[in-house]
């Protein structure tokens, strides 16, 4: 059964709160015909430490499961975040690999080109850019592969116009013009002060 989105939930990951939501298929029905499919999400984050409900004005597919302290953490991380006048801010890692399939290389001069022509313009107010070593696993021969790799981060508002977009932007590019299978991210919501 396919997952489906909750954006109405978005507003609530992005806060900064410890959450992990778990979207489910189950209905009394189908819970009573296949329990090996029904429990194990329900008993989930009670094995992580915390505990699942039904948010509010939501279908009973929907479970959030959060830390126990997560309303502390929350409070610790608004209260730092404040006393360094920090803005509320997500920090997104794009994960790139620079080598083309059969062992080619990606070029430090293609690298530089491209962070001054794809990345830079989308995210003209900084960057870094971090050499790193990475592995991963080929999604046809199931292989696993290393290589040189770099991640870039940008601390960007949550508010910034187009952001998905622009990240779609990045990723596909890179994979169509290097030949990759995949460019990895990842954002973390946070704060920031420069």
């Amino acid at each position: 059964m396919p997952a489906r989105f909750r954006s109405d939930l978005l507003p609530h990951l992005l806060a900064g709160s410890t959450m992990l939501v778990m979207l489910s298929a189950c209905t009394g029905e189908n819970a009573q015909h296949d329990p090996t499919l029904h429990n194990p999400h329900h008993t989930l984050s009670t094995q992580l430490g915390g505990h699942s409900f039904h948010p509010p004005n939501t279908t009973p597919d929907v479970f959030l499961a959060t830390s126990e302290n997560a309303e502390q953490e929350i409070q610790t991380r608004s209260d730092v975040c404040r006393a360094l006048t920090a803005e509320p801010t997500l920090t997104i890692t794009l994960m790139f690999g620079l080598k083309r399939p059969h062992g080619v290389d990606i070029t430090p001069h293609e690298w530089q080109d491209f962070v001054e022509t794809t990345i830079t313009p989308r995210f003209p107010s900084g960057l870094s850019v971090l050499p790193v070593e990475g592995q991963w696993q080929d999604r046809v021969t199931g292989k696993i592969g290393q290589e040189p790799s770099r991640f870039v981060l940008i601390a960007a508002p949550a508010s910034t116009p187009h952001l998905a977009q622009k990240l779609t932007d990045i990723r596909s590019s890179y994979q169509h013009r290097f030949d990759q299978q995949a460019v990895g991210v990842t954002i973390t919501p946070s704060c920031s002060a420069f």
